[in-house]
């Protein structure tokens, strides 16, 4: 999980997602067929009241669910022919349950043997998508797992194929990631937060009021609805990032259906937007500083080998403040902003494995050639070769995140404070990521909030994983979530970059799978590296 830091005028985070672990990019996915032919499956419970939910909400539970074959609009290699896919209908306002409803698009691979049921998966965000994320399954579960489980991933309300919002079209998103940095010497807060009040209003136009119910409460909802279709009587889950926020709170709202939940890359959900922004952006220039040093040992024509750690930041920071001082035009046309760049370099920093992409990016950027960390932005949002925006990541990320936590009582002078500490704890990304409160504060939709406290007193065990060293959800995010889960279990990743199981690590991956095959939990302090 990233915080966005506001509007098109600053910096936009990456997405955080299992698969930037791995290196793959999930942007040239477009388009789901689903359904349309195939069999009409259940969970078991079709025709039967599902014990424990709402007879107002009974209909929902007991659907019926037709899976069919998954289409995309690209080539996808091969990868998982045997994928499947199926529609859920949710109702739209859990307070309405009669009343409109939304649709939550599923994608199953199923288990290689005799599956124990489903595993669900959420790869983060919030705005990344679950069914693009099974694609490349064999990077983000192992294949005893596998094995094991048919794993579910799904597009959360809102996202992508489940009903994923609209609000600008690809010209006009470009245009929005163009603009200029926000100057708060020059321009007054309310202007960003006329702008967010601008973009919700194009959103709820296209998408209705769909846009007011995209929280995280809403969406943990949807995910027993889910349960219940599968035909599992408790909710086995692997949620990555953003997804530990949400599996938690789905433990929050149904403890006495937890079955074996594993967070990995904890989101502490007591933190404020400047609290958290704050601690992302020590945590990437720390991560920056280590590809510094990795590079000048392991990497061959490292483009920082002849300089000190602390001169190559600078000449990193020099780099990005380039493209504000003087125009720089991609070969396509579109002006390249220090928010591109700021972009193309921390993707590659979400795993060790991008240590190399980033020498390659900075090498040619130094030399006057910043396409590559374009195109890096680019598939940060979405945006494919040809211009297109293959999801809607950008614009879900805000709408969940002003609908969770709000802010709306940051005053303008908390924010300029706020700025100094960010430039002070990250001097090369810090300027690029403040006032992002603002965005919310002009957000037109009411938020929702989440529930307090989030404890999940009564589940089963829930086992949270966290890397000492991710720059996205910083270590200490998921010791504070477990001190706040009646019963987590913490297991420690010494390391760099963002999340864990899907890092190669045996001693992490052997953990995780004992406590999903097995239920057996590791010990107390157990520490992988």
């Amino acid at each position: 999980m990233t915080r966005r830091a506001a509007p098109s005028r600053r910096a936009l985070l990456p997405v955080t997602a299992a698969l930037a672990a791995t290196g793959l990019l999930l942007s040239g996915c477009s388009s789901l067929g689903a359904g349309a032919t195939g069999e009409p499956t259940s969970g078991g419970a079709t025709g039967a009241v599902v014990e424990g939910a709402p007879e107002e909400l009974q209909r929902y539970y007991t659907q019926t669910v037709t899976w069919g074959d998954c289409t995309f609009e690209v080539e996808t290699n091969g990868a998982q022919d045997d994928l499947q896919c199926a529609d859920v209908e949710v109702p739209l306002d859990y307070a309405d349950p009669g009343g409109a409803t939304t649709t939550v698009v599923m994608s199953r691979l199923p288990a290689g043997g005799d599956a124990r049921g489903s595993l669900l998966l959420n790869p983060g965000g919030p705005g990344a998508s679950g069914v693009d994320a099974m694609l490349y399954a064999q990077y983000t579960v192992t294949g005893d797992v596998r094995e094991a489980y048919d794993v579910v991933g799904f597009d959360p309300r809102g996202v992508s194929r489940s009903e994923g919002i609209e609000c600008l079209d690809d010209a006009e998103l470009d245009a929005w990631r163009a603009e200029p940095m926000f100057d708060p010497e020059e321009q007054p807060v309310e202007q960003i937060q006329e702008e967010y009040e601008q973009l919700g209003a194009a959103c709820v136009q296209d998408s209705g009021e769909l846009v007011a119910q995209m929280d995280t409460v809403s969406a943990a909802r949807d995910m027993d609805v889910l349960r219940a279709v599968l035909g599992d009587e408790r909710t086995t889950y692997l949620g990555f990032s953003y997804g530990t926020h949400l599996g938690a709170v789905y433990a929050d709202l149904f403890p006495d259906r937890v079955g074996r939940l594993v967070l990995d890359g904890g989101v502490d959900p007591t933190l404020s937007d400047m609290e958290a922004t704050a601690d992302q952006a020590e945590g990437f220039e720390d991560n920056l500083r280590h590809w510094v040093q990795q590079c000048q040992f392991e990497i061959r024509d490292c483009v920082v080998a002849d300089v000190s750690t602390d001169e190559a930041m600078t000449r990193i920071q020099e780099l990005i403040a380039s493209v504000e001082e003087e125009t720089v035009t991609a070969a396509d046309g579109r002006r390249v902003t220090a928010t591109n760049v700021v972009e193309g370099i921390l993707g590659p920093l979400y795993a060790t494995t991008g240590y190399e992409t980033l020498n390659e990016s900075l090498g040619a950027a130094f030399d006057g050639d910043f396409s590559a960390l374009l195109a890096q932005s680019d598939a940060t949002h979405g945006r494919d070769a040809e211009g297109r925006y293959t999801s809607n990541t950008t614009m879900a990320f805000t709408a969940v995140n002003c609908l969770d936590r709000p802010d709306g009582t940051v005053t303008a002078e908390q924010m300029a404070r706020h700025q100094e500490e960010l430039e002070r704890v990250a001097p090369t990304f810090g300027p690029y990521l403040g006032y992002g409160d603002a965005a919310c504060q002009g957000w037109p939709v009411d938020p929702a909030g989440l529930p307090e406290p989030l404890d999940a007193a009564g589940a089963d065990p829930v086992l949270v994983v966290g890397t000492t060293h991710d720059p996205a959800t910083p270590y200490h995010w998921s010791e504070a979530l477990v001190e706040q889960l009646d019963s987590a279990r913490l297991l420690t990743y010494d390391s760099y970059g963002h999340t864990a199981y899907t890092a190669g690590n045996r001693c992490v991956q052997d953990a995780v799978d004992a406590y999903l095959l097995e239920g057996e939990l590791p010990a107390e302090g157990t520490t992988c590296s």
